[in-house]
């Protein structure tokens, strides 16, 4: 109840607001003075809603919940923002917020000069083969070069060209890695000659270890949810993932970057393994590799299970086709050694499996399914046997109570350290997801369905601790619940509207209907995602999917989120799309 009561300690004194009862809050901007980069920064605030709000002495809109909102241009390196707010009586509040443009460093003319090392950022590993990328802003024109210390010195950079065939002032320079190369923690130096005399210097902040003897090296998958992910890149929701993997798995270690290993997982494939899932094993350790052996296909009351013999715990990654229905299962370290592939008539829902050498130690096993949606399966390891268990579509006897037998999980997005998006009124993120997930609930219990939530209180729970609440309560379905928000750059009266989410093609049906039954209660289409880096559409147990039940920061959709109808609404639209999915897709 913790959440809720917050909750209506602030809505509550809001509408409450007498008449002549005048003040203003600001949301956003947050602070008094902020440094920026963009062209225009968006105000978020509210007021008393009889009163008249002014942005830079213009009159805005002021919504029935005393909310307005606006764009703010900045058009020199200092701006003075100023909103005010009056009342009926002539009385008036006013607050000015400062901006300031960070100013650019600048040279005089002539001066040669380094700007920045763009990279290396971070310390790395590297080994024969490899090749080091130094990239720099300089001043046009001009021949640098870079040292690796106790390696090579004096490795040539060529200058980037602009459209019109001018230098601009970036860099690059490449080496590749020799087999007699050898160093630890190296720093490397860019170096431009100003005179005979004398040169500009700078150093990287990345150091660069090139370790020849002891790589490549084994590492042993530790920790819960360990992950492989695709590359380097990263953004609010972390880098692309390739896919989840269990404890005692092996993997081949040839380089890293920062706090994340290179691994290679095929001869024309790697992945990147955070620091903190893998223990490196000694220098002399075998590398993972192994032949497959026989594959047992079965099944019990609830679920279908493949099993290949495997000779030690290998890594893998796992993708969803619809067409045909299938569970592809990418074995890295392995060899086709298969000459049995048993199927017992206790796997009902399995169509066919097969296995085929897709690459050097990169075994592919395919499971055709019977039926026309995926439910969910699980990876993991018997020893070093792989286990997959593929569930089945449920049962369903009354298609007027299609959920009754099922669990559901329910996730309220964020919690205390996470508020989440901040609508004009002030209300957060954090407190409108609980409330909605309460609903649902409430909803779903008074169907007599079982329902799991993530968190029930204000407190914020991990991603990890809420993924095993889901996987260990058995769930067949997940709602993960979250309020949306355009940037601080964006116009929070243009964009509105609801959305859904998910990661893996076999679930997109599940996100399709929900959206369909969130446009249903006269919201705007915002669209469905697919391929979401999120962490709770990363789990393959069960179909899941995110719903932005509408945008916070628009103050039409935040009137309609503080509304507790419009809540119990929304909550009664994602129960009615859970169940026209089950109903569509079960036995």
């Amino acid at each position: 109840m913790k959440s809720l009561f917050t909750l209506l300690l602030f809505i509550v004194p809001l509408l409450a607001q007498p008449n002549d009862s005048l003040f203003l809050r600001i949301v956003l901007p947050e602070k008094d003075t902020l440094t920026y980069s963009a062209s225009r920064h968006r105000i978020a605030a509210s007021t008393n809603k009889n009163s008249k709000a002014f942005i830079n002495y213009k009159e805005v809109n002021v919504y029935a919940s005393g909310a307005f909102v606006g764009m703010h241009t900045l058009t020199s390196d200092t701006t003075t923002l100023h909103i005010a707010v009056f009342n009926a009586k002539g009385d008036s509040l006013y607050k000015d917020v400062f901006f300031f443009r960070p100013v650019a460093k600048t040279y005089p003319e002539g001066t040669i000069y380094i700007d920045n090392i763009s990279s290396p950022l971070e310390d790395m590993w590297m080994t024969a083969g490899d090749i080091l990328e130094v990239r720099i802003k300089a001043a046009p024109g001009q021949q640098p070069v870079f040292d690796i210390d106790d390696v090579e010195s004096g490795i040539p950079m060529r200058e980037l060209t602009a459209k019109n065939g001018t230098g601009y002032g970036s860099y690059v320079g490449q080496y590749k890695i020799k087999a007699t190369d050898k160093c630890s923690d190296a720093m490397i130096q860019v170096r431009i000659k100003k005179n005979f005399f004398s040169s500009e210097k700078t150093f990287a902040k990345g150091k660069i270890s090139i370790i020849q003897d002891s790589l490549p090296r084994v590492a042993e998958i530790t920790g819960k949810r360990p992950f492989l992910n695709a590359g380097l890149g990263t953004d609010r929701l972390g880098g692309a993932k390739l896919g989840f993997l269990v404890e005692g798995v092996r993997v081949v270690v040839t380089g890293k970057v920062g706090s994340q290993y290179r691994v290679k997982l095929s001869d024309g494939m790697e992945a990147w393994l955070p620091q903190e899932y893998a223990q490196l094993l000694p220098v002399n350790t075998s590398l993972p590799s192994t032949l497959t052996g026989s594959i047992s296909v079965n099944g019990n009351d609830t679920e279908d299970v493949v099993r290949i013999g495997l000779g030690q715990k290998v890594p893998y990654t796992s993708e969803q086709l619809t067409d045909p229905m299938a569970i592809v299962v990418n074995i890295f370290g392995a060899t086709s050694n298969t000459n049995w592939i048993t199927h017992q008539l206790s796997a009902v829902g399995i169509q066919q499996v097969k296995i085929a050498q897709a690459g050097a130690e990169h075994s592919q096993l395919t499971i055709f399914l019977k039926h026309k949606q995926h439910w969910g399966y699980d990876i993991s390891y018997e020893g070093s046997t792989m286990r997959i268990r593929i569930r089945r579509p449920p049962v369903i006897a009354d298609s007027t109570k299609p959920l009754l037998k099922l669990t559901i999980a329910v996730d309220a997005g964020h919690g205390i350290g996470s508020e989440g998006a901040k609508g004009a009124t002030g209300v957060v993120e954090k407190d409108m997801t609980l409330a909605i997930a309460k609903e649902v609930n409430a909803q779903l219990q008074a169907k007599g369905i079982k329902c799991v939530m993530t968190r029930e209180t204000d407190d914020n729970v991990t991603m990890t601790e809420r993924a095993d609440k889901i996987i260990n309560a058995g769930a067949q379905l997940f709602v993960s619940i979250h309020c949306n928000s355009i940037g601080e750059n964006g116009d929070p009266e243009q964009v509105k509207g609801t959305s859904t989410y998910y990661r893996y093609p076999g679930f997109k049906p599940l996100s399709d209907i929900m959206y369909k039954k969130m446009l249903s209660l006269g919201l705007a289409e915002w669209g469905v995602t697919g391929n979401f880096n999120f962490s709770l559409s990363g789990p393959t147990q069960f179909p899941n999917v995110l719903v932005e039940a509408a945008f916070l920061s628009n103050p039409e959709d935040e009137m309609k989120l503080l509304d507790e109808n419009f809540r119990k609404q929304i909550a009664a639209k994602i129960i009615d799309g859970l169940e026209e999915f089950v109903n569509k897709y079960s036995k």
